[in-house]
């Protein structure tokens, strides 16, 4: 009963979902028909540090190998361009291209009661916040604080604030999905801008694919606002999905 109410709110809210795996295969055999291959391909997977996102990274490795992590805390690309050389000098170049499989997926939660940005973790009592790095910056939000500083002992928080606040007109309070909906779009820009001030001379043909992941009960993972494009030889196309 829970698991449906939670379906029929996520259907409601979202639309059109699919379920984890599914989103992974589609994207080996999407990707294979413009070049991509797991053994010719880094995957770069942007997801929050949230324990709950254990599932994707392993998913993600299970069919493209062992990722190069980018994401912080509500899935932050804080990694900047020397990160993103790093994992440019990691790509395989077997045909003297680089080729990167970004995942930009950033997560909210749906309890059985059909709450949306509350999930209930193992081994507890009640229902916890996810993301709760964006519920702990909509909560300042609401509170009327808007000019956040670096804080040395909240590093990847103040930073998550400092990057999104700009994002939310003057006055407003987003609710949790159109928080993360605006931190899915600040990873991909992001992520795309620093493998773009990374690459030198060599070719890096990226394929990009972003969404949101729901944490539905009984540990049921769907993502939902799917989108995928592939930039090759710096022509930007969509993948149909």
């Amino acid at each position: 009963m829970g698991l449906q109410r939670a379906r029929d709110v996520a259907l409601e809210v979202y639309g059109e979902t699919a379920p984890l795996e599914d989103v992974i295969t589609w994207s080996e055999w999407s990707l294979a028909r413009v070049g991509f291959r797991p053994t010719n391909c880094l995957a770069v997977v942007d997801v929050c540090r949230d324990e709950l996102m254990a599932g994707v990274d392993e998913a993600i490795s299970a069919t493209w190998g062992r990722p190069f992590q980018v994401g912080a805390l509500g899935a932050m690309v804080l990694v900047g361009r020397t990160g993103m050389q790093a994992a440019l000098g990691h790509v395989p170049g077997e045909d003297g291209r680089h080729r990167f499989v970004v995942f930009c997926l950033p997560h909210i939660g749906v309890d059985e009661n059909g709450t949306v940005g509350r999930v209930q973790r193992r081994g507890m009592y009640r229902e916890t916040s996810a993301c709760g790095a964006l519920a702990a910056f909509r909560e300042q939000l609401a509170a009327g604080e808007r000019d956040f500083a670096v804080e040395s002992d909240d590093i990847e928080q103040s930073l998550l604030r400092r990057r999104l606040a700009p994002l939310v007109p003057v006055d407003a309070v987003p609710d949790l999905v159109q928080l993360t909906e605006l931190a899915r779009r600040a990873a991909v820009e992001d992520t795309v801008t620093f493998i773009d001030r990374a690459r030198g001379s060599e070719p890096v043909d990226v394929a990009c694919i972003s969404g949101v992941v729901l944490h539905l009960p009984e540990g049921v993972d769907l993502v939902a606002s799917v989108q995928a494009e592939v930039v090759i030889d710096g022509v930007a196309r969509a993948l149909p999905h």
